[in-house]
């Protein structure tokens, strides 16, 4: 089922995809599993080269095979028990972990494949049209609210469209003012704001409390949802000013930063180019973690934070994915 699902990787596809490569088909796999070998058999099919040298062959499959478990060693190391898969022993498989262990398993194969969901070289049959815009407006979004306040470790306001709670972005700005203890709401909204703006360039707030937890808070968090390989391009930072100006009456009297939540997974030269920009970035090796953090929060100390209730719907469409697919 998964060789119908995932496309063999390319001949100069780097660790990156070679790896999700492995994560998608051990996802489609009915027993969870996907293997190494079979990566060098795609390669040797591609290249045609069973007449060539045996030993330079041997030395290029031994150079992946190192290339791809650093790179799962990297995940690893990254998201520890966020991370839903596990190499096997002999290093000849990688594995969905068993049930009882799978802690994150939603959160990281949102970003996965939602990663894929265009311009992607081994994801055959992505979620495409209203189907995957309704993925990035909902299922990324309640993502995205769980990253920030885990990554903020403090409560988290949703203001992704269409927002769950049916509220305007006035009285989500109201919350926000009122649960931080610090500015003031615009009613109505001032000119600066986008006269047709659905979420006023934001799509999650979050602030972390002062020490001894009295207002204002120490900081005021302003992410940004972007699930689209433009990204780099949409930036909380470069929207800051306006929003203020348009729904804040008074502005918080706190510092304030920029965040943006992707699905990727950056490099560390993306994080360099972009970090500044964006204030700071959640990519996937940052995400799925910093998510179980947010429900965390949220369900064990009793924080508020949006979207927890909708944290099922992750898996569930991702459960109702994989099954179309193999049944496809």
């Amino acid at each position: 089922m998964a060789i119908t699902a995932v496309a063999p990787p390319a001949l100069d596809a780097d660790s990156f995809i070679l790896v999700d490569w492995l994560e998608l088909t051990a996802f489609f796999d009915e027993k969870g599993r996907a293997r190494l070998d079979e990566i060098d058999n795609t390669t040797e099919i591609q290249k045609e080269d069973h007449a060539e040298d045996n030993g330079t062959a041997d030395a290029e499959k031994d150079e992946r095979r190192e290339t791809i478990e650093n790179e799962i060693n990297s995940r690893v190391a990254s998201l520890g028990d966020a991370y839903p898969f596990v190499l096997s022993e002999d290093g000849e498989e990688l594995r969905l972990k068993p049930r009882g262990e799978r802690r994150g398993l939603g959160f990281y194969l949102t970003c996965l494949v939602i990663s894929h969901f265009t311009k992607s070289p081994i994801l055959s049959n992505p979620p495409s049209g209203d189907e995957a815009a309704k993925v990035r407006k909902r299922q990324f979004q309640t993502l995205a609210t769980l990253a920030v306040a885990g990554h903020v470790q403090g409560p988290a306001v949703s203001f992704g469209w269409p927002r769950a709670s049916g509220e305007t972005i006035t009285e989500a700005v109201g919350r926000c003012c009122e649960g931080s203890g610090t500015g003031t709401p615009r009613v109505p909204p001032g000119p600066e704001a986008a006269k047709k703006a659905k979420d006023g360039g934001m799509d999650v707030i979050a602030w972390r409390h002062a020490d001894n937890g009295l207002p204002p808070p120490a900081m005021m968090y302003f992410g940004q949802a972007a699930s689209g390989h433009n990204w780099s391009g949409k930036s909380a930072n470069d929207e800051l000013d306006q929003f203020l100006g348009g729904y804040f009456l008074d502005r918080p009297a706190c510092s304030m930063v920029g965040l943006t939540v992707v699905p990727f997974r950056l490099s560390e030269d993306d994080h360099k180019l972009y970090g500044k920009r964006h204030g700071h970035i959640l990519d996937r090796l940052r995400t799925p973690k910093a998510a179980m953090k947010g429900i965390e929060l949220a369900t064990v100390n009793g924080v508020h934070v949006d979207e927890v209730d909708r944290a099922h719907s992750l898996l569930s469409w991702l459960v109702r994915y994989r099954n179309e697919q193999r049944a496809a």
